[in-house]
């Protein structure tokens, strides 16, 4: 059996940071921008007409969909008469926004339809999380999945390309390997569904067991928390995760379904998923209570 052991993850302890994400700094760019604007009381369309730009580009722009040049930035910088240091600091995060990410070796044509756009943003926000909320009703959390778990569930999913599927299952383990080699040891709880457990008792006892140890082992770790639900509870339905990142970026809500998923930063729809996630742990039991 492949050990996912954090003590055997063999990768250089990191502290990740928003620079070193460029889906990330790119959204971190335009929230800058975004700021700046406000502070001038100014619409888009005002500031695209001022540097030659449409409204429609400014508003991408500033909500980090769409990349941009070097230039533009310039001519930004001098519309809002910014300081030497802030200037720095938004052609740091332009520089970073266009480089590769991490994730984009298991992107290509073919996973674009089995993987939502949006994943990467995701990705990158878990990174630099200093706080890790997960709930899953049905399966495991993808960071607690030991390989031969991850296998057994792509069995009974509809097919994708075998190319794919070796994809997934790699960037899964790289993901584990980055969060759990961070040396800033984020927070992390998960509440996980009594239909996931009841499922993984069914599995072969070699992957239930290996998935089992795989649970104690990070809930062992005394930054992290695994607790079973047991009961009706408020968060019932789709799963969804809770990230709170750093002062730059706003705490987001990431909600999955089967035709996609949605990165949420509204503060009042983020907080109630925050009391959705509360309140369930009260209907819940830690990982060994329920397993003795």
């Amino acid at each position: 059996m492949v050990s996912m052991g954090v003590a055997t993850l063999g990768v250089r302890m990191h502290t990740a940071t928003m620079s070193e994400q460029p889906t990330l700094a790119r959204r971190a760019l335009g929230l800058r921008l975004q700021r700046l604007r406000d502070g001038t009381r100014e619409s888009p369309a005002a500031v695209g007409d001022s540097i030659g730009m449409s409204r429609k580009t400014i508003d991408r722009i500033e909500k980090g969909v769409q990349g941009t040049k070097r230039p533009v930035i310039e001519s930004l910088c001098r519309h809002y008469d910014v300081d030497d240091k802030e200037r720095s600091y938004l052609l740091a995060l332009w520089a970073r926004s266009a480089e590769r990410g991490w994730w984009e070796a298991y992107f290509d044509a073919s996973s674009e339809e089995v993987i939502s756009p949006d994943f990467p943003l995701f990705l990158e926000s878990e990174q630099i999380a200093t706080l890790i909320r997960m709930f899953e009703s049905e399966v495991i959390p993808g960071l607690l999945q030991t390989p031969e778990y991850l296998l057994a569930l792509q069995a009974v999913q509809l097919p994708v390309p075998p190319e794919v599927a070796e994809k997934i299952r790699a960037l899964r383990v790289h993901r584990q390997k980055l969060i759990f080699g961070r040396k800033d040891n984020p927070q992390m709880e998960f509440l996980i569904g009594a239909g996931a457990m009841h499922y993984l008792m069914r599995l072969p006892e070699p992957v239930r067991d290996g998935q089992i140890a795989r649970l104690r082992e990070v809930n062992a770790l005394p930054n992290a928390s695994v607790r079973i639900l047991t009961g009706l509870h408020a968060a019932a339905g789709s799963p969804f995760k809770l990230l709170t990142t750093s002062p730059d970026m706003p705490p987001i809500a990431y909600l999955e379904s089967r035709d996609g998923c949605r990165y949420i930063e509204r503060s009042e729809v983020v907080f109630f998923f925050e009391r959705l996630f509360t309140s369930a742990q009260g209907n819940s039991e830690a990982l060994e209570e329920y397993l003795a």
